[in-house]
């Protein structure tokens, strides 16, 4: 392999500034000429010059984006990368208000010309376009009642930010105090910190402080919510749904089905989610588990990797995706598409990053240890859906649904895993992975299915205009913190108040995507290891952006979240982790 690049190239997108701000005042000539189409797309003719012209703009745009925000996130502190976002953003408003008008005078369309359209290979490129039209032709309503509800959006997608600038600005912990009675400052980053520690007095602290402030602020926090609720039931029954989720699910292309699957198959699997708790509570020598125990890991992996081991042991785990995946990989690092380690005033955190046209950029904050190694590994699968995608698919077909983004990113983790944990030499390494394996399984599939539970419940509480209060939402969810922990678990009345602490609760029926991503991707791994796909199958699976609906899609790689025997595959394997899990933590304490 060649040398590994350290840094962006930021160049391949732009030389300079200079040549972005050339770019940018293209781009801005270029807006005010979809104003001619409007209230003329009535043939053939122009409304193919107009979304030929809709392409340029966006394909105009997507860069001058990518490098502004991109750039920004290698210094936040940099005034003229900041200005450069600050122009781009302002333009995409203007662009989003120019080209208002395209998608709701298409969809009047009469059903025959658009049948004709999609027969037509000059509108090749835009076949997705029409497709979406044709589904959704029966929710969109006429432009005048269009504009009605984007103008209610302007103060109707204000509770998210009601409860983030809350969050973030209003809301104060008090202090806790850690086993040596030291007052400690407390943070929402810092509850997690203390959260997963071994200082068992400080996780209870943490806990019950970090609850209980919500808790102080429940009837706000409770009206907001239910506000927000409202609002998905309003925007659903004036698209003509029965209910907010049936309308949530329509925009992903997925069923009911699926998600009352999920619920469904989740609960009747409690029984192992249950055990893992108690077999927890044994390892760890408690007399009881509290909910502040279980983030807790008693099993650590103390190594350090530099980035070179790190990326090879990514490399050697993902070989089973092919020669072809891990050149590509190869091609990233050497080619200035990853950027490594923190750096003064550099982004804090990790993700991926891609355009069409342009190869993807993943940004690190690499410093050593497992958990920067396995967010190479996720990260770069996102990248790798995006190259695949990018690379097989027209601009209208590269961009795959969330219902998919996280399946990649995971199949990725857990192949890193499954070779640690077959490469580990002694007990405790093998403790460590199996341990990481069966927390996240328990914290995205059972926890994040408990919260799309919830949410399922309020919404239908309010559409079914029953009595709701603070006291209704509270006892609900910790009634379900109950049923999916166990009895096991001692839980703690202030756990009630942990859902008001949940931002993605604003973004409705989005967290269950969590679970099935999951699912599938265990899915995905063990029909590799047994056969049942190929790596090429897997590729046409990454390669097929929305070029059909994500259940369909899935079934390229054996995946049928409409059948049973997926989810219990997946739980057959947690519970085979779990089984040797438990085998090991035996031998253990036989050892001492």
């Amino acid at each position: 392999m060649k040398t590994k690049m350290l840094k962006w190239d930021l160049k391949k997108i732009y030389e300079d500034t200079d040549r972005w701000e050339k770019d940018f005042s293209k781009y801005c000539n270029l807006l005010p000429k979809i104003e001619y189409y409007n209230g003329k797309l009535i043939n053939k003719e122009n409304i193919l010059a107009c979304l030929k012209l809709l392409k340029q703009i966006e394909l105009t745009v997507e860069p001058l984006y990518f490098y502004a925000h991109n750039l920004k996130n290698l210094d936040v502190s940099n005034s003229k990368s900041q200005e450069l976002v600050n122009k781009i953003e302002g333009a995409i408003s203007q662009q989003m208000t120019l080209t208002s008008f395209v998608i709701p005078q298409l969809s009047m369309l009469d059903i025959k010309l658009i049948d004709e359209i999609l027969a037509d290979k000059d509108f090749f490129d835009f076949e997705k376009i029409f497709k979406d039209i044709k589904r959704e032709k029966p929710h969109i309503l006429s432009e005048e009642n269009e504009k009605l509800l984007s103008s209610i959006s302007l103060f109707g997608d204000g509770f998210s930010d009601n409860f983030s600038n809350f969050e973030n600005g209003d809301l104060k912990f008090n202090n806790v105090k850690n086993s040596h009675d030291k007052s400690l400052p407390l943070t929402e980053s810092l509850a997690s910190k203390y959260l997963m520690g071994g200082d068992r007095i400080l996780r209870k602290n943490a806990f019950i402080e970090r609850n209980s402030a919500f808790g102080r602020y429940n009837n706000f926090i409770t009206s907001n919510y239910l506000s927000n609720v409202k609002k998905d039931i309003f925007y659903a029954r004036a698209r003509k749904f029965s209910t907010a989720l049936e309308a949530s699910l329509f925009y992903e292309e997925v069923g009911a089905d699926i998600y009352s699957r999920l619920v469904s198959k989740v609960e009747e699997n409690l029984s192992l989610n249950h055990k893992y708790f108690a077999t927890k509570k044994r390892s760890l020598g408690y007399s009881s588990i509290n909910l502040y125990d279980i983030y807790f890991n008693q099993f650590q992996n103390k190594n350090d990797y530099t980035y070179d081991q790190a990326f090879d042991i990514v490399c050697n785990a993902l070989a089973v995706l092919g020669r072809d995946y891990i050149d590509r990989l190869n091609e990233f690092a050497e080619k200035g598409q990853i950027d490594v380690y923190p750096d003064k005033n550099k982004y804090n955190g990790a993700y991926e990053s891609c355009i069409y046209n342009h190869d993807p950029l993943v940004l690190l904050n690499f410093s050593g240890k497992f958990n920067d190694v396995s967010t190479i590994a996720h990260e770069l699968g996102h990248a790798m859906h995006s190259y695949y995608s990018n690379k097989n698919q027209s601009f209208y077909n590269a961009g795959y649904k969330i219902f998919l983004a996280e399946i990649a990113s995971t199949v990725n983790e857990f192949l890193l895993n499954d070779f640690m944990l077959n490469h580990s030499k002694n007990d405790d390494d093998k403790l460590f992975f199996i341990s990481e394996f069966l927390q996240t399984f328990n914290a995205t599939v059972f926890r994040q299915t408990m919260f799309a539970s919830f949410e399922e419940k309020i919404h239908s509480i309010v559409e079914n205009n029953e009595v709701i209060s603070s006291e209704v939402v509270n006892n609900l969810y910790l009634n379900l913190v109950k049923k999916y922990f166990g009895k096991s678990v001692r839980i703690h009345d202030v756990i009630k108040y942990e859902w008001s602490r949940i931002p993605h609760f604003y973004t409705s029926f989005y967290v269950y995507k969590y679970a099935t991503g999951l699912i599938s991707a265990i899915n995905i791994v063990k029909n590799l290891q047994e056969g049942n796909i190929s790596v090429d199958d897997y590729k046409k699976f990454l390669s097929s952006g929305c070029t059909n609906d994500p259940i369909n899609l899935l079934k390229i790689v054996k995946v049928d979240l409409t059948d049973d025997k997926t989810f219990d595959k997946a739980f057959s394997v947690f519970k085979d982790y779990l089984d040797n899990f438990e085998k090991l933590t035996k031998s253990k304490k036989l050892k001492k």
